[in-house]
């Protein structure tokens, strides 16, 4: 997952990596984020395994509908499919390996092949999800999971969004990691063969959210919400704000600024073309929920945003 700038929710549409070599490797840190900055990783999901090593600081990480306040070093591995998020206020260093499990499928069906990458392909076979600083497995895991890191971030400048590789050595190296500490976790029987069960209620957040993702544009009623899973309003709005922490409006209205900050920074459409373009009907509002999430206007947004990219490029080499 991208480091504090990223900008994610639901499903995610971005690729980990190249097409040849789908897996990427982030970093979020306090230091390079700027003082004060905090990390935020909103509520979404995807189709690969992600390996998140929490170095320093205090999180909230959200996996499902459970919720874990994690302080000390440590590592969580997010299966395929899990809606999860990630906040942290200061102090913060973390680290993450996005891949698709098909980078270490073999042609011959050795043993390792059907009992472990094909079940994992499947789906049939999980990760273990949290494993604690204390845990046996921790140390040999650390090592290999530094490698990957290594391999991803020699040569290229730190506070990148995501790093890839693409020379053979490198990739042979990090599907060499990537076999030791699925090795490491076999060898301690953490690898879960049981097939996670559907969660209804999982599945019912994907289908609001993915219809919020493609109608923020337009009026959502509420109403129209609760009835696409099956709930009556009132039910389905305490549902949502147990599940996601807010409320569908409060929701709402946060999808559509992380939009309308994403078009102040790409594009040169005036304010009023802004709220409009995201769904707000009225200025005022959409001003008042602007400054209220980035504690800035527009128009400061954008100046600010034009001013880093003009200081990156007198900073480059």
């Amino acid at each position: 997952m991208p480091a504090n700038s990223r900008i994610s929710s639901l499903k995610e549409e971005r690729h980990h990596g190249t097409v040849t070599f789908p897996c990427a490797f982030y970093q979020a840190d306090y230091h390079h984020a700027g003082a004060g900055m905090p990390f935020v990783t909103k509520h979404h999901w995807h189709e690969e395994i992600e390996i998140i090593y929490f170095e320093q600081g205090t999180y909230e990480l959200k996996i499902n509908m459970k919720t874990w306040t994690l302080s000390e070093p440590c590592f969580f591995f997010v299966n395929s499919g899990e809606l999860h998020s990630i906040a942290s206020k200061r102090l913060y260093l973390e680290q993450a390996f996005v891949f698709s499990p098909s980078i270490i499928s073999f042609e011959l069906p050795d043993s390792s092949q059907n009992l472990l990458t094909r079940p994992l392909i499947s789906r049939e076979l999980s990760f273990p999800g949290f494993l604690p600083g204390s845990h046996p497995a921790f140390p040999e895991i650390l090592e290999e999971f530094q490698k990957i890191r290594r391999i991803f971030c020699q040569d290229q400048p730190g506070g990148q969004d995501q790093y890839t590789v693409s020379s053979v050595p490198a990739q042979l190296r990090t599907k060499a990691a990537l076999l030791n500490i699925l090795s490491c976790l076999e060898e301690h029987h953490l690898l879960s063969s049981k097939k996670p069960d559907s969660n209804h209620s999982i599945e019912a957040l994907k289908t609001v959210m993915t219809y919020i993702k493609e109608n923020y544009q337009e009026k959502i009623y509420i109403s129209d919400l609760a009835l696409l899973v099956n709930m009556n309003e009132q039910y389905f709005c305490r549902f949502f704000k147990k599940a996601l922490g807010k409320t569908p409006i409060e929701y709402i209205n946060d999808f559509r600024i992380r939009q309308a900050v994403l078009l102040m920074q790409e594009t040169e459409l005036p304010v009023m073309n802004v709220c409009l373009e995201c769904g707000f009907n009225n200025l005022g509002h959409f001003m008042k929920e602007f400054k209220k999430s980035t504690q800035l206007t527009p128009l400061q947004l954008r100046k600010k945003y034009v001013e880093s990219l003009h200081s990156q490029n007198i900073n480059i080499p």
